[in-house]
């Protein structure tokens, strides 16, 4: 499973009044590292997905965003951005990730947050390259696409 994998797992075992300062502290952590290093984290967590069971992976997606909401727009769309970007080198990896889970998990959040996380996912799609937007959408499933308001 790897690092990333065994941190995904230790953080989303965690209840939620310690897993969100913790992911709060690690999100802080990521901003302040070198772009090499944000890189390298994201190609982990990202290759660890598949391995991790999705109701953890859920579990954790929901604080991941509600923590990125907290921190604003401008650092939740970096954050999404480093993802499409890592994600457009091998969009099929998403093909491995059933992300109903995900999806349910972020419509449970309230309007407010899933409106600006729905915002700043968008804007980045749209901001990708054509070639690079088609290949990623291609492996994202309708219904995830959706729930974002993305229309391709």
């Amino acid at each position: 499973m790897g690092i990333a994998g065994n941190v995904i797992q230790i953080l989303a075992g965690l209840p939620e009044f310690l897993r969100k300062p913790m992911m709060r502290n690690r999100i802080s952590d990521f901003f302040a590292l070198p772009d090499e290093d944000k890189i390298e984290m994201i190609k982990g967590v990202i290759d660890a997905l598949p391995t991790v069971d999705v109701n953890i992976t859920a579990r954790l997606f929901r604080t991941w965003i509600e923590v990125l909401y907290e921190l604003g727009n401008e650092k939740s769309t970096s954050m999404f951005s480093m993802y499409a970007s890592i994600l457009t080198e091998n969009p099929s990896i998403l093909a491995s990730i059933d992300l109903r889970p995900i999806v349910k998990e972020f419509n449970s959040l309230n309007k407010e947050i899933r409106d600006s996380i729905a915002s700043s996912i968008r804007d980045v799609l749209n901001r990708l390259e054509d070639e690079k937007r088609d290949a990623l959408i291609k492996y994202i499933p309708v219904y995830a696409l959706d729930v974002i308001g993305y229309n391709s």
